[in-house]
C-alpha cells in the first residue's frame, strides 16, 4: 500500500459514522489503495476531524507520540489493523457473504478491550460509561471507532451502506439520502470525474 501525505480537509469526512471514515483513510480499495494515513501526525489530524477525538484529546495524544513514539507507532499500527479488519466486515455484509475469521478475531478483541476500558460514574444526576483514567488519548482512537462500529453493524440500515464506484476511489458511507439514491462520496469529485469520463466517451 502505497503512503501519500493526504491533507485532510472537513469534506473528506464522509462516512456518516466514524468506522466507516476510518475506513475512508485508505484510498482506492480494491485497486490501487493508498495509505491517507501513513504516520501518527496524519491520523491524529484525522481523529480530530472526524470527530473521534476532541481538541485537547488530540494535543494530549500529540504529546504522548512525542515523548513515546514506539507507542505511538503501536497504536497506529493496532488501529490500522482495526481499519482492515472493518473493510472485511462492512463489505461482508454488503455482499451478505460470511466475514473471514482473521477480520472477526480483529474485531472482537477491540470489543473486549473495550469493555475492560469504561467505568460507569454519575454526572448530573445520570449514569453514563466513561473510560478509565489509564487509558491514553491515542487508545481512545480505536475504542471509539469499536462503539461507533458495534453501533451501526449491530443493526445496519439495510441499503444504506454503500461503496464509491469512483475510480481508485472505494470508500463507504451511509446514504441518508430520502430516496436512498446517493451513489457518490462526493458529487463534486467521483461524480464529477464520472460524468466528465462519459461526456468524452460519448464525443470521443
Amino acid at each position: 500500500m502505497k503512503p501519500v501525505n493526504h491533507h485532510w480537509i472537513a469534506r473528506d469526512i464522509i462516512g456518516g459514522n466514524s468506522a466507516l471514515d476510518l475506513v475512508n483513510t485508505v484510498s482506492g480499495w480494491g485497486y490501487d489503495p493508498e495509505d491517507w494515513v501513513p504516520e501518527v501526525a496524519s491520523f491524529l489530524v484525522w481523529a480530530r476531524l472526524s470527530g473521534v477525538l476532541n481538541e485537547r484529546e488530540r494535543k494530549q495524544a500529540a504529546r504522548l507520540a512525542e515523548s513515546s513514539p514506539a507507542a505511538a507507532e503501536r497504536a497506529l499500527a493496532s488501529v490500522k489493523e482495526l481499519r482492515f479488519a472493518l473493510w472485511g466486515l462492512v463489505t461482508s455484509l454488503q455482499q451478505r457473504k460470511s466475514a473471514k475469521a482473521s477480520e472477526l478475531s480483529v474485531i472482537n478483541e477491540w470489543m473486549r478491550r473495550l469493555a475492560l476500558s469504561e467505568q460507569v460514574a454519575l454526572k448530573c444526576g445520570r449514569i453514563e460509561f466513561v473510560p478509565n483514567r489509564d487509558i491514553s488519548a491515542l487508545e481512545l482512537i480505536g475504542l471509539r471507532v469499536t462503539a461507533a462500529a458495534m453501533a451501526l453493524l449491530k443493526n445496519p440500515p439495510a441499503g444504506q451502506i454503500k461503496t464509491c464506484p469512483g475510480e481508485n476511489c472505494g470508500w463507504k458511507f451511509l446514504d441518508r439520502s430520502k430516496n436512498r439514491s446517493r451513489r457518490w462520496c462526493d458529487m463534486a469529485v467521483c461524480g464529477n470525474v464520472a460524468k466528465a469520463r462519459e461526456y468524452r466517451a460519448r464525443k470521443g
